[in-house]
C-alpha cells in the first residue's frame, strides 16, 4: 500500500500546484477585465491601479537588442527547449529563460505615460524557430549557444569506424518582443513620474508594479485579447489540477 499512497501524494501535490497556478492566472483575468482602460491624459496627478492601451513609443532609455533576432525593441522575453526522450515519451525541457527591457512610452493620442516593465507579467507574440538535430544554427543562435553554459550544440557524432551516428535534440528558440509602434496594454499601478515641461505630452505619471495593485501586466494586444491570452493557460491548468485532486479523492473513497 506504501507506493498507491505515495501516488497519491504525488498527485494531489501537482493537482494543487496546477490549482493555485490556474487559479493566480484566472485571477489575473478578472483584474484586467474589472474595468475599462482610462484616457492618458486623466493620469494626472493619478495614484493607484490603471489601465491604459495606446502605442509603445521609445522613451528617454532607447530600445533594447532582442537576443535571438537582434530586433531592436521596447521589451522582450525569451525561452529555450529541448526535446528530449526515448523516442516513445519525448518531451521539450525548458534549458534557459531570461527578460529585459527599458522604459517606453505609451501614446493613446490624447497624452504619453512613460511605463516601467521591470517586474511584469508579460505576454507577447511568440516568433520560435525550431532547430533539427545537427543542423547548423543561423549565426545569432549559434553565438547564443557558445556563450550559454546550460545550453549545448546538438552537433555530435560518435565514430563507429565503418560510419558515423549523428546524435543530436531538437532545440526550440522562442522570442516574444514588444516592438516600437505596437498596440501595448497595460495594467499597473500609477505613481508619481519625472517632472515634465509646460505643454509636454507627457503626464506626470509612471505606471509600473507596486504593492497598491495585485498584477502587473503588458501585453501587445487589447484588453480582451490580453484576457484571452491569460486565460488559455489558467484554464487548462485548473482543469488538469480538479482533475487530478478528484482523481485521488474518489480513489480515496473506494
Amino acid at each position: 500500500m506504501f507506493l498507491p499512497q505515495l501516488l497519491r501524494l504525488a498527485l494531489l501535490a501537482v493537482g494543487g500546484y496546477c490549482c493555485c497556478a490556474g487559479g493566480r492566472r484566472l485571477a489575473t483575468v478578472f483584474h484586467v477585465l474589472r474595468d475599462d482602460p482610462r484616457p492618458v491624459r486623466d493620469l494626472h496627478g493619478h495614484r493607484g491601479p490603471v489601465e491604459i492601451t495606446g502605442r509603445a513609443v521609445a522613451g528617454d532609455g532607447g530600445t533594447v537588442e532582442a537576443p535571438f533576432t537582434g530586433s531592436r525593441c521596447l521589451a522582450y522575453t525569451y525561452e529555450v527547449d529541448e526535446l528530449r526522450g526515448n523516442g516513445k515519451h519525448e518531451s521539450w525541457e525548458t534549458l534557459d529563460t531570461g527578460m529585459d527591457g527599458v522604459d517606453f512610452v505609451v501614446d493613446d493620442g490624447t497624452g504619453r505615460v512613460v511605463v516601467d516593465p521591470d517586474g511584469a507579467d508579460i505576454h507577447l507574440e511568440s516568433h520560435s524557430v525550431t532547430v533539427p538535430p545537427n543542423a547548423e544554427l543561423p549565426d545569432r543562435l549559434a553565438r547564443y549557444v557558445a556563450a550559454t553554459d546550460g545550453v549545448d550544440p546538438q552537433d555530435g557524432v560518435i565514430d563507429l569506424k565503418l560510419t558515423r551516428l549523428e546524435v543530436g535534440n531538437r532545440q526550440r528558440f522562442t522570442e516574444r518582443r514588444l516592438d516600437v509602434g505596437e498596440t501595448v496594454y497595460v495594467y499597473g499601478q500609477a505613481t508619481r513620474g519625472p517632472s515634465v515641461e509646460w505643454g509636454s505630452p507627457l503626464v506626470d505619471a509612471l505606471v509600473g508594479d507596486g504593492e497598491a495593485t495585485p498584477v502587473f501586466v503588458i501585453s501587445d494586444t487589447d484588453e480582451r485579447g490580453t484576457a484571452w491570452r491569460i486565460a488559455r493557460g489558467g484554464l487548462w491548468r485548473a482543469t488538469v489540477g480538479v482533475v487530478l485532486v478528484t482523481l485521488v479523492a474518489a480513489v480515496t473513497v473506494l
